[in-house]
């Protein structure tokens, strides 16, 4: 069993330390062979320094005056390297009782030990971190560092809290630290809350601002830790502050510069947009009228026409000029909208929908339309821009109406949920109204809800409606135009609602 035993190496020596026997784990551990090494001293394992130290020795004689010795420490293989050997030597006697050899036991635990050595470091190094973690807290001015009591009454003061707080130790010292605290934080409870928190869970951590001995406020970043006797008992809390309101105004900055951007980059794509519709408009919107015109007024030329067909062209014609008109009437309001730069002011939009219904007086009375709303904001914006929108919005739910099917049309407002806004708006911090314009329409594939806000474009319609393709992308561009945006839902033969978001005063 000892021969094939391959973990351990087993062999004995005799009185002086010469090599007896040698097993399998003998040789895997040191390398040797048999016929290697037997007949030679044990001492050939051992590295330079411990030969000078006679540790061998030491450890012979230790085992022959006590029976067995236990040693741990570096041994040398064949090959020159080292590993960590756990050794066992027990002496082996006769009837007699005298020492007649040792039985050694050697166990390879070189990964142990550099296990154990990798730990040790770690924790020389935690200590050393920790000297240095409580020699910083005694130097520090950047930190106000402070013990309060279980009530969060202060029990000590340091430098680093006189400079951030403004409090000399004599002034401060067995007050309560909701000292430092707003009044809308008092209020809501949460010094109180923050000390509940630390002693469910430990520790506790906030940002935010906080009050000095002299009424500014700075953004303080908050940790307070529960400290605890040998029993665990509750016995006070440790309180550190740091003044971060550099960094916040810093990060404010990065945050509003970044929406900025953002906005911008959208302004800009929606300008080329634009601009790639009026190129549009110009090469075949403005020219279809001017072909049309040429065609009918070539074909009053034709010889033999008659009264009626000479009038038939003509209405044609005229026909083409006016809607070429239409056409350079939308594109003037598009592009004053897109231009107009003026100062906002309140408006109130409930005084807006009057004046376009005031305005649609007479398709209303011709289509026999209805018209609901609600109470409705005031906001900030541009009084033209806000009445294009509305007048718009309800001129497309009049046209576009069932035949026979007198039109219904509500406008409802409410506080925007933030699961309502849509993601060009959402992540702003910002309240918004959410103005709702719902009619009894034809409708329209849900597919086309952000094509028809695009400039020019007009969807195919079963009713004969005629119209510029614009004047939903006014509506777009207004609500832009006033940081807010807009969208639509739809299905054909079940009317269109259009969702205008508005940022609220």
């Amino acid at each position: 069993m000892i021969s094939e035993v391959e973990d351990y190496a087993i062999f004995l020596l005799d009185p002086q330390g010469t090599i007896l026997s040698w097993n399998k784990g003998a040789e895997k551990i040191k390398g040797y062979k048999a016929s290697e090494i037997i007949g030679k001293s044990y001492q050939l394992f051992y590295p330079a320094t411990d030969l000078e130290n006679k540790l061998p020795h030491t450890l012979l004689e230790e085992a022959r005056k006590n029976g067995k010795v236990v040693h741990e420490g570096w041994r040398v293989k064949k090959d020159g390297h080292r590993f960590w050997g756990n050794i066992t030597i027990t002496a082996i006697h006769d009837e007699q009782g005298n020492v007649t050899g040792f039985l050694k036991m050697t166990k390879d635990l070189t990964e142990k030990k550099l296990a154990e050595d990798r730990y040790k470091k770690i924790l020389e190094e935690l200590r050393r971190s920790e000297e240095r973690y409580h020699k910083m807290i005694a130097e520090v001015q950047d930190y106000a560092i402070l013990l309060l009591d279980p009530q969060g009454y202060i029990q000590n003061w340091n430098a680093g809290a006189e400079i951030i707080k403004g409090y000399n130790a004599e002034e401060i010292i067995g007050k309560s630290f909701k000292s430092f605290y707003t009044p809308g934080d008092i209020r809501d409870g949460l010094p109180d809350k923050l000390l509940k928190a630390a002693e469910e869970h430990g520790r506790a951590s906030n940002e935010g601002w906080r009050q000095r001995k002299d009424g500014t406020i700075f953004w303080a970043s908050v940790v307070i830790t529960a400290l605890h006797d040998e029993n665990g008992t509750l016995i006070g809390f440790s309180k550190v502050t740091r003044d971060l309101t550099e960094r916040k105004k810093y990060e404010d900055r990065i945050l509003n510069n970044t929406v900025e951007l953002a906005f911008k980059n959208q302004e800009l794509e929606n300008l080329n947009a634009e601009l790639s519709s009026f190129a549009y408009v110009v090469s075949h919107d403005l020219k279809e009228p001017v072909r049309k015109m040429r065609i009918f007024a070539d074909r009053q030329m034709e010889p033999d026409l008659s009264i009626e067909e000479m009038r038939n062209f003509s209405k044609k014609i005229m026909a083409s000029a006016a809607h070429m008109q239409a056409l350079m009437e939308s594109v003037l309001v598009f592009s004053r909208i897109s231009n107009e730069n003026v100062e906002q002011e309140t408006v109130d939009l409930n005084d807006t929908i009057r004046s376009v219904i005031s305005d649609l007086e007479f398709p209303i009375q011709e289509y026999q339309a209805r018209i609901t709303s609600n109470e409705l904001p005031a906001i900030k914006g541009i009084r033209f821009q806000l009445h294009q929108l509305f007048l718009n919005l309800l001129t497309n739910a009049i046209k576009f109406s069932k035949p026979g099917i007198i039109p219904e049309i509500s406008i409802t407002s409410q506080p925007a949920a933030a699961n309502s806004l849509p993601k060009e708006l959402a992540g702003r911090n910002q309240a918004y109204h959410h103005i709702t314009v719902t009619d009894n329409g034809i409708g329209f594939e849900q597919s086309q809800r952000e094509k028809i806000f695009d400039v020019f474009k007009r969807l195919k319609q079963k009713k004969d409606t005629s119209g510029t393709g614009i004047g939903l992308s006014i509506v777009k561009k207004v609500a832009i135009n006033h940081y807010g945006y807009v969208t639509a839902e739809s299905q054909p033969g079940e009317g269109a609602s259009f969702n205008v978001f508005f940022p609220a005063i």
